[in-house]
């Protein structure tokens, strides 16, 4: 009994070698055939078991690696994230800033347009001033003109010193001489030296 075990492994490995060199059976690829050895006498085909840790172990390194590069990919979305969030706050405080600086700027402009309106008023309404007094010293100095000149020194001694050189310089040069001498010596010398100190100096 001995012996024949003795034979059988022998044997064995004479057919699984005649098996394994021989080609292949159609439907079984040498790979399978290999492997159903390696079954059966495990280690017979080392490359095998080295192959299948081969990719155990790659697949581990390629594992760990897409691990550590989402890590890293991780840390860059988020980092990106982050620098999105500051610029879409700088965008804002842009955005208000400008937005202020307009209405500042439409308010200085609807300030300076009411000054100008208001400027426009005013020369206008002194314009019209100036013509109102033109006309209402028109009729005064044709009042003074077809007055007696005795009257209307009478009347002239109650004017302003200012209004009265207006008056006089208006009026007729003979109507104004002789309203001049009607008028007391100080009323008259006051109102000439009123009209020389007007009158444009000579270089």
């Amino acid at each position: 009994m001995l012996k024949l075990q003795k034979l059988i492994v022998p044997i064995t490995i004479i057919l699984i070698v005649l098996f394994v060199s021989a080609p292949a059976r159609p439907g079984y690829s040498m790979s399978q055939i290999k492997s159903w050895v390696n079954k059966v006498w495990p280690g017979t085909f080392p490359e095998l078991e080295a192959g299948k840790e081969a990719p155990s172990e790659a697949s581990k390194v390629q594992k760990s690696s897409q691990e550590a590069l989402t890590d890293t990919e991780r840390q860059i979305l988020l980092s990106l994230n982050e620098r999105k969030r500051q610029l879409d706050q700088r965008d804002l405080l842009l955005n208000q800033r400008e937005e202020q600086l307009r209405a500042l700027r439409d308010n200085i402009q609807h300030q300076v347009t009411e000054l100008k309106r208001l400027q426009e008023k005013i020369e206008a309404s002194m314009e019209a001033k100036k013509a109102q007094d033109a006309e209402n010293l028109k009729k005064v100095v044709g009042l003074y003109n077809g007055m007696d000149p005795k009257k209307s020194a009478e009347k002239f001694q109650e004017l302003e010193p200012k209004v009265a050189v207006q008056i006089l310089l208006a009026m007729n040069q003979r109507k104004a001489a002789q309203l001049l001498e009607a008028l007391p010596p100080d009323v008259a010398k006051r109102i000439t030296e009123a009209i020389v100190s007007k009158a444009p100096k000579q270089n």
